[in-house]
């Protein structure tokens, strides 16, 4: 089976995210190799040591949320169409569990003003978000306590993430919020949820001082789909608030079927080696 065949394209020593006779491709040669179908990717990247320096996912397609409270709606709404999956922000919506408890549904009422509180209103975290998504046929994962590094791999593999901050990443203070079921929740006021779509770096001067952007993240903000770029020193603590929580999505549950073949098990390019399997590194020889 040829390359060609599993929808791969290959660019030397850079990053590229974009479309193919209109199927989304991720590549990125000199630090991994991400194969794309129709139905998602079937083989996971694996990295080198280091990250690349900036990557930027440019098929996500934002749309400002329907609702005061939906954003977490929306932002699985707009990365399930990213992988293919297409339903609206109202279907996601109801299919959602509804609690008091916002580790296990969605809390209060939608339409109440950005801001609200429990019991009144609120919205919902990562791990219902996920369990929605896995019953839309997505391959979903709720993340706890997650690290900067590792989503800035899964952005640097084309993977966009959903990460829960605040608008603006305000730092209002934590608070606790106690569910009819015993369970203790932290809550801030002003949480809302952005799909990540890139990060950069820091670039230093001839005189090796940093200047200018000290390095950060693009993100789609769900309440107006604008593409926002927040600094790493504004970023983490507003997502450490809630726990460090996103989601994460590596395609479609199932692989279809034919398309066994298509590992990249072995294979390498001249003038440069490629990451399969951990087994080799990048880089020329």
């Amino acid at each position: 089976m040829r390359i060609e065949d599993c929808g791969l394209r290959i660019e030397d020593w850079g990053l590229r995210i974009g479309r193919i006779n209109g199927l989304v491709v991720s590549i990125l040669i000199i630090w991994a190799v991400t194969l794309v179908t129709p139905f998602g990717p079937l083989a996971s990247p694996v990295y080198a040591e280091e990250l690349p320096p900036s990557a930027f996912v440019e098929e996500l397609v934002g749309h400002p949320q329907e609702h005061n409270l939906s954003c977490e709606s929306r932002s699985a709404t707009d990365l399930a169409a990213f992988w293919g999956v297409v339903f609206t922000e109202d279907d996601f919506f109801r299919r959602l569990g509804k609690s008091d408890n916002p580790n296990r549904g969605f809390l209060g009422d939608v339409d109440l003003p950005p801001g609200t509180m429990p019991p009144a209103g609120y919205g919902v975290y990562a791990g219902p978000v996920a369990a929605n998504l896995r019953s839309f046929g997505l391959d979903a994962v709720a993340r706890r306590e997650w690290s900067l590094e590792g989503l800035k791999a899964e952005v640097a593999a084309g993977r966009p993430v959903i990460i829960w901050a605040t608008y603006d990443m305000r730092l209002p203070g934590v608070q606790t919020w106690t569910s009819a079921d015993g369970a203790t929740s932290t809550i801030v006021q002003w949480q809302h949820t952005f799909i990540v779509v890139g990060y950069d770096e820091a670039e230093p001067d001839t005189a090796d001082e940093y200047v200018g952007r000290s390095g950060g993240l693009y993100m789609v903000d769900a309440y107006d789909a604008a593409t926002k770029y927040f600094s790493y020193e504004a970023f983490t603590p507003a997502w450490e608030q809630l726990g460090r929580i996103a989601v994460t999505v590596q395609g479609l549950r199932n692989a279809p079927v034919g398309t066994q073949g298509c590992g990249l098990r072995n294979w390498s390019s001249a003038g440069g080696r490629l990451v399969v399997d951990g087994r080799w590194l990048v880089g020329p020889d």
